[in-house]
């Protein structure tokens, strides 16, 4: 489990719960209670609980390292496979984690993802420098030693690339919050 100080544990609760909060805007229509999830990419575990907790669902996390300052079931992924081979979900979830890996492993993830999953739900940052910049700071907070590549798609870059895996698509652009400096995009795949 990731070790932070209270000041620090403190901030990373704010930011995150505010971020956790424009996640269930986006998949209001897509969760319902007692759905198994994995969240693929769940970072400190704040979203997790507070989607587990807001949804009440079944879920689980899985990362490259364990960053949890929440207790969720977790499984480590290593050599950049999930650690799950047959489809024992309903959803899984990508919140802000494809921007954190190259482009060509982006398209591996979520050809993963929608082979353990019924459907897989995506939120991430449109491309803005503002966005990027706090990208980088916020997640140099959060998790220190996090890649942090910058690899964003804007919302066509995305639709091409859904299309390309065989996969259909519904989106969601979430209204930009006033002072807020991400625009975020939400996705729902499924196999077509």
């Amino acid at each position: 489990m990731m070790i932070l100080s209270t000041f620090g544990l403190k901030i990373t609760k704010a930011t995150s719960s505010y971020r956790s909060r424009l996640i269930v805007e986006a998949y209001k229509n897509w969760l319902k209670k007692g759905d198994k999830v994995l969240d693929i990419g769940c970072g400190n575990g704040i979203t997790t609980q507070f989607l587990k907790e807001y949804f009440r669902i079944d879920i689980e996390g899985c990362d490259i390292k364990n960053y949890l300052v929440y207790k969720i079931p977790f499984k480590k992924i290593v050599n950049d496979q999930l650690p799950y081979t047959s489809r024992i979900f309903n959803t899984a979830l990508l919140n802000d984690v494809l921007h954190h890996i190259p482009k060509e492993a982006q398209e591996q993830l979520i050809n993963q993802a929608i082979n353990i999953a019924d459907k897989v739900l995506i939120f991430e940052a449109e491309p803005t420098f503002m966005g990027k910049i706090a990208d980088i700071l916020l997640n140099k907070f959060h998790y220190g030693d996090l890649l942090i590549p910058l690899t964003f798609r804007n919302t066509e870059n995305w639709q091409e690339l859904f299309k390309k895996l065989g996969l259909k698509s519904k989106t969601i652009k979430l209204e930009r919050p006033f002072l807020y400096p991400f625009s975020h995009i939400a996705f729902k795949l499924q196999k077509v």
